[in-house]
């Protein structure tokens, strides 16, 4: 009797950690290079560095809003939309880590992270 409820306890246990390590697997945020590669996830968020090209950025104060075009190693290019405030030293930043979800040519951005040369 006590063999059997031992027996039914580690296979629970091991049920929950077969489920855990599924849903682990599941929510992990794929970092990519491209663009292309970028475009092809749509089902979940993705982080994606690229060089941050300043002459077709805007930033509307009324929405809090900044569109921003970032470009990969091919020369690719993708909008990515952020709601929140500007990131201190985005002007002088020379490339942008974002994290988002891409939907069809535009990369609407959770989080942004600026490279190390940008001032905070």
């Amino acid at each position: 009797m006590n063999r059997t409820i031992y027996i039914l306890a580690a296979l629970v246990v091991g049920g929950f950690a077969v489920l855990s390590l599924i849903e682990l697997i599941s929510i992990q945020t794929p970092y990519l290079r491209f663009v292309s590669d970028v475009r092809s996830v749509t089902d979940r968020p993705v982080w994606f560095l690229g060089s941050i090209i300043h002459q077709r950025t805007t930033y509307n104060d009324l929405e809090d809003e900044l569109v921003f075009i970032l470009r990969d190693p091919k020369g690719d290019t993708i909008r990515v939309r952020y709601k929140g405030l500007k990131p201190t030293g985005f002007d002088r930043a020379r490339q942008a880590l974002v994290r988002g979800n891409c939907y069809g040519d535009e990369l609407i951005a959770h989080q942004i992270v600026l490279d190390k040369t940008a001032p905070y």
